[in-house]
């Protein structure tokens, strides 16, 4: 039980550490804030001039503010939906999502499920809506040819990875991901079977998360391989059909943007300030800033690579933007070759708007996805008795640890316990 009495006097005795943050922060902000007019008049030209690590490079010139004009027309969500038809009519839209069920020590088998769940609209009125589920176990000899942790979270999480990004693949070249295929019909609601082969023109791939995961630098060699493997050989299947693959990253704590304008305007290092925070103040819904390309210092010792230095021949590939769909500016990030001019970049930012109007404050693709893939408590539950019968019906070795024993049995009890209160209460 969460201790409130000591979490209030923390917060009593920590005020002015908390405070000062804040304080010193909006200090910082005012003073970056201030260099957003010299921002609006660079260009690539600039770009020769920065360090190899400068955190952001310069792509798309001009106003460094782009304001989204039509909303300001609108009289309700009938007019936004309106907008929302006449940007995706027609428009192949996709995305993949993961969930996993980690490998648990207490019942002995070093044993995981990685779900991926597809989903393709082509916003035509026959066959325009797919989706699919595949799952997938992680056995024993992967841990071990891995040479990792036997029950290893970092390396499942490397395995969902990758087949997030090749479900992506399958879906720019055949529109058909892997796992079982079921369309819903969204005016009645049942389940009919569905061609998912694309038709011609290319197809907008969202990824629920970054193109650029930094966190991965701390993690071991050969589970960080599997991460920039399946990002590389994302962006090679990106360039090869020109389908876009962008990056929706909700909440970003990166500072590219910031560090970028510290070595152009000679401005103080800061570890406070991050790029969504320095231009939320600036954006209307649905405005965004300009483009740049990310040029990320994330290595661990000056003579390690960056995640980018990693990507080889796509290292200065990935370009992003921010746009305000919420509270903060969220991420989107692109390939450079998806997005050569101005329009393409802003079709790319349409298509987010129109994709979260439906949702209302998240791409309604992305969560499609994320439903095909969640994975229950009630479904965790279900895997340990499959694998359970499994090891007994193949006279495999199996034991549950008396602390997992306990906690089923508490939960036994607990729902036993609530049965005969709800048959005392009638």
């Amino acid at each position: 039980m969460l201790n409130i009495s000591d979490l209030s006097s923390e917060f009593e005795d920590r005020r002015s550490a908390i405070l000062d943050y804040e304080r010193e922060t909006s200090c910082e902000l005012e003073e970056y804030k201030k260099s957003i007019p010299d921002l609006d008049r660079a260009d690539a030209s600039l770009n020769s001039a920065l360090p190899q690590y400068s955190g952001a490079k310069i792509f798309e010139p001009g106003a460094t503010i782009r304001r989204f004009r039509p909303a300001a027309a609108w009289n309700g969500r009938h007019d936004a939906m309106e907008w929302v038809d006449s940007v995706l009519a027609g428009v192949a839209v996709g995305s993949v999502d993961g969930s996993q069920i980690y490998p648990d020590k207490n019942y002995g088998l070093p044993i995981a499920v990685v779900q991926i769940g597809s989903v393709r609209n082509r916003h035509t009125e026959e066959s325009g809506y797919a989706q699919r589920t595949s799952a997938v176990l992680v056995t024993p000899d992967e841990f071990a040819d891995a040479e990792v942790y036997a029950f290893s979270k970092a390396f499942v999480d490397a395995r969902r990875f990758a087949l997030e990004c090749d479900a992506l693949i399958d879906l720019m070249h055949t529109g058909t991901g892997s796992g079982r295929d079921t369309g819903t019909d969204r005016d009645t609601g049942t389940d009919r079977d569905t061609d998912m082969d694309m038709d011609d023109g290319r197809i907008y791939l969202l990824l629920d998360g970054t193109l650029v995961p930094s966190h991965i630098n701390a993690l071991r060699a050969n589970v960080k391989e599997i991460y920039t493997g399946a990002m590389r050989r994302l962006l090679d299947a990106s360039n090869e059909t020109g389908d876009p693959v962008i990056g929706y990253v909700d909440v970003s704590v990166q500072r590219d943007v910031v560090t970028m304008m510290r070595h152009i305007y000679g401005l103080p290092e800061t570890k406070r300030l991050f790029d969504p925070a320095l231009f939320a103040g600036m954006l209307n819904w649905g405005d965004r800033t300009k483009a740049f390309v990310c040029n990320r210092d994330d290595r661990r010792g000056a003579d390690s690579p960056s995640v980018l230095d990693m990507y080889t021949e796509h290292r200065d590939s990935i370009a992003f933007f921010y746009m305000r769909m919420g509270d903060l500016p969220s991420r989107i990030e692109f390939p450079v070759w998806c997005a050569d001019d101005a329009a393409e970049i802003d079709r790319i930012a349409d298509i987010i708007r129109a994709e979260t109007i439906i949702r209302g404050s998240y791409p309604d693709i992305l969560m499609l996805a994320h439903r095909n893939a969640v994975i229950t408590t009630g479904e965790h539950s279900l895997f340990y008795k499959m694998l359970t019968r499994f090891c007994t019906e193949h006279g495999i070795a199996a034991y549950t640890g008396a602390k997992q024993a306990h906690k089923e049995l508490d939960k036994g009890m607990s729902l036993e316990t609530g049965g005969m209160d709800a048959h005392l209460n009638r």
